[in-house]
């Protein structure tokens, strides 16, 4: 497995500080067999693709129309996704649990909201985690080919990290 899950874009925006890159979002369903019968291949249809724009600190010197190859650390975004699922699930099961075995025989409906607490104090719990984790989830630029040049560097060329 790669240390870096990588994206392409184009810097559509650039001054001394800041460079803004559009990354079109892909899906990996056109590869999945199960595609049909799978509820994230049909959203994505629906959804189609969509553009994200992503704010870099520029100091590499880039210019509009410059591709650029962005990446992730693949440990910080498996254990972003397992927080930002877990901790909300955990909360909504576990504080109408908690609330029911202190308080029994109260109404199902204070149980549901009680689970709507949890579910949104897991969420806040996930927010406070990912304040503390400073830039760990940060793109990170790995290569730069300028505008008007011709293909992008292969990702086993020479990497350009911060």
């Amino acid at each position: 497995m790669s240390d870096w899950l990588e994206e392409q874009g184009v810097v559509v925006a650039a001054d001394a500080a800041w460079a803004t890159v559009r990354v079109e979002r892909r899906s990996t369903c056109g590869s999945c067999s199960a595609r049909s019968g799978c509820g994230n291949g049909v959203l994505s249809e629906v959804l189609g693709r969509r553009e994200l724009e992503l704010r870099l600190a520029n100091s590499h010197g880039l210019r509009p129309g410059d591709r650029v190859r962005l990446g992730v650390r693949d440990r910080a975004l498996v254990s972003g996704a397992v927080a930002m699922y877990l901790l909300p699930l955990f909360g909504m099961m576990l504080l109408p649990i908690t609330v029911g075995w202190i308080a029994p025989g109260l109404a199902d409906g204070v149980l549901i909201l009680a689970g709507i607490a949890g579910f949104s104090l897991g969420l806040a719990g996930v927010r406070r985690w990912l304040r503390g984790q400073g830039d760990r989830f940060e793109p990170v630029l790995l290569g730069r080919q300028p505008a008007g040049q011709s293909p992008m560097p292969s990702p086993a060329a020479g990497r350009i990290v911060d």
